[in-house]
Formats: structure tokens, C-alpha cells, sequence
């Protein structure tokens, strides 16, 4: 067993390792953290996404600072709440990577296109402002139908921040089908944070693919943070869904990433199926408590139990 795997809870909370010293705190103003050299806010998630890692961020960068890593890998990368907390504090290359094709776009257009996206979706916050569902049923009618990729990627941030309960979510044929939300003043965007996003994109982040987790190539002595769709959970983010083989083919490849060298660590729920798959080749469980805010099942919203699981090459 790798000797981080042994390590209590409280010794994988030191730091050190790969990430380097954390970003400060700005005192003035909003209190946000601030970009490292420049007086831009950090750059936060851009759209809401079910699972969001942003309350379990810096539990997990703490675990990241045990491990002397070289690059950092996530295949689910959702929302992006971890890898824009930890990003700065990065020191490898960062690749990011999600099935959901509409997402990755987006990433893409805010990196390379910012200034084209923003004025599209001011676009879209005044007409919801002013129509409401009436604009809200005709940009999900239209979904991913316009003739430019930041007019879907504007439309597709625009749903996803006015839909009901943030929830992302299209049925077999692809097609966005979830109910507008009941906000008064939905913030749909921000001006600062786009263009914060962008400039973290083109500074950090090596590469940016839409591809399912398996054909990520992390080498010995990478990092790769894994969270998938949890088990027992919604899974709709793609037309395929995400099930049980799943589940089990991800832990397939989390060993076969560490017979080649490279650290694991994975987030899922707190079931028996998946302390069952993790039990024993070197893993070490962590329970943690989250809260859940996106769910379409009220009952999975709320505080809730989950897992952490933290595995080192397999010598």
C-alpha cells in the first residue's frame, strides 16, 4: 500500500507537495479573492452544475497538497468549482475534459471568444428580464440550433442559469428539456467573472476536450481528480446517462492509471456499491458531509454523506 494511502485524515490535510502557496484574499471591496498580479476578482464557475465541488474545494486541495504531483488531470470537470480553486496554486499542466459536448464549447468560446459571448448574453438577461418564460421557451426551443458557437454557448448558459433548480439535464435525443425556474432576478452572468474565466483558460489550462474519461492519457506522477455522476443520483447530463458499468469501468481505469504510475483521487456517493468497488488495492476512504443544493428529487437535496477516495501508484 502507497504510503499517502495510509496516512490519517489529519496528515493529508498538511499541504505541501505540487500546489503551491494559496491565492490572497482581497480586504476591500467584496472580500473576493483576487487573480495573483492583478486586480481582477478569481475566477469562479460559470454555470451551476449538480454535484458542484465548490464547498468540498478546499477539503480537496488539502489532499491534493500531500501528493507530489507533476500534472493535474479531471475528466469531469462540470462546473469547474475545484479546478478554479486550486488552478493558481497549480504548477504542472492542467488538462480539463467532460462528455458533455455543449460544456466543453462553452469553456472553449469564453476562452477564445470572451468579448463575442458577453454582449449575447446581456442580450439574453434583458429579454428575460422584459418576456420572461416567453424568451425562455423560445431559446430552449431553438438549443443549440444557432449558426455560431457563442450564440449556443451564450444560449446554453443562459438555460442553465434560469432553468428550474440549475438543473442540466436533456432526454435521448439530445434536447434540453427542463422547466424554467421561479427567480425573480436570475443572475444569468457576470462581466467580471467571463472574463476572469478566459484569461485563467488561456494561462492555465493546457488542454480543453470534449472526450469520455478513458481516453485521458495522465503519466507517472500526474494527479487525476475524478467526479463522476454519483451513484444513486441524477445522471442525465448526456443522452447516455451514466450507470453501473460505468461506475465500475471508472474504477478500472483509476488502477490501470496507477499501475502507470499516476495518483487517483475520486468523489462519489457515500454507498455500499462504492466502498465496495474501492475496497482494499490500496485505496483509503475519507467521509465527508456536503451540502446538495441542485437535484431534480427534493430528497436529494439537503446535507448528505459523501466519499473520497485517494489512491497512489500501484508499485
Amino acid at each position: 500500500m502507497p504510503d499517502h494511502a495510509r496516512m490519517p485524515m489529519t496528515a493529508l490535510m498538511r499541504g505541501g507537495g505540487r500546489l503551491s502557496a494559496p491565492r490572497s484574499a482581497s480586504r476591500g471591496g467584496s472580500g473576493k479573492a483576487e487573480e495573483p498580479g492583478t486586480d481582477q476578482p478569481a475566477a469562479t464557475p460559470f454555470v451551476k452544475w449538480a454535484g458542484g465541488k465548490r464547498r468540498q474545494a478546499p477539503k480537496i486541495k488539502r489532499l491534493l497538497g500531500s501528493i507530489d504531483f507533476n500534472n493535474y488531470w479531471e475528466p469531469f470537470v462540470g462546473g469547474g468549482a475545484l479546478f478554479f480553486h486550486i488552478c493558481e496554486s497549480i504548477d504542472g499542466k492542467i488538462h480539463i475534459s467532460d462528455i458533455n459536448e455543449k460544456l466543453i464549447t462553452a469553456y472553449k468560446v469564453i476562452r477564445d471568444s470572451h468579448k463575442e459571448i458577453i454582449p449575447i448574453l446581456e442580450y439574453h438577461r434583458e429579454e428575460h428580464r422584459k418576456h420572461g418564460i416567453k424568451h425562455y421557451e423560445k431559446v430552449k426551443k431553438n438549443f443549440w440550433k444557432e449558426e455560431t458557437d457563442a450564440k449556443n454557448a451564450a444560449s446554453f448558459i443562459y438555460l442553465n442559469k434560469t432553468c428550474f433548480n440549475g438543473l442540466f439535464r436533456v432526454n435521448k435525443s439530445g434536447e434540453f428539456n427542463v422547466s424554467m425556474g421561479s427567480y425573480k432576478n436570475p443572475s444569468i452572468f457576470n462581466e467580471d467573472n467571463i472574463k476572469s474565466v478566459s484569461r485563467v483558460l488561456k494561462k492555465k489550462v493546457s488542454t480543453i476536450k470534449s472526450i469520455n474519461f478513458d481516453k485521458i492519457s495522465p503519466q507517472s506522477g500526474d494527479v487525476v481528480y475524478c467526479d463522476p455522476p454519483y451513484d444513486d443520483t441524477f445522471t442525465g447530463y448526456t443522452k447516455d446517462g451514466f450507470g453501473k458499468g460505468d461506475q465500475e469501468f471508472l474504477r478500472d481505469k483509476c488502477n490501470e492509471w496507477r499501475k502507470n504510475g499516476a495518483h487517483v483521487i475520486v468523489s462519489n456517493s457515500n454507498t455500499d456499491k462504492i466502498r465496495k468497488l474501492y475496497r482494499g488495492n490500496g485505496f483509503k476512504h475519507h467521509v465527508v458531509h456536503a451540502a446538495r443544493h441542485i437535484n431534480s428529487d427534493a430528497s436529494g437535496r439537503g446535507k448528505i454523506k459523501e466519499r473520497i477516495i485517494v489512491g497512489g501508484p500501484i508499485k
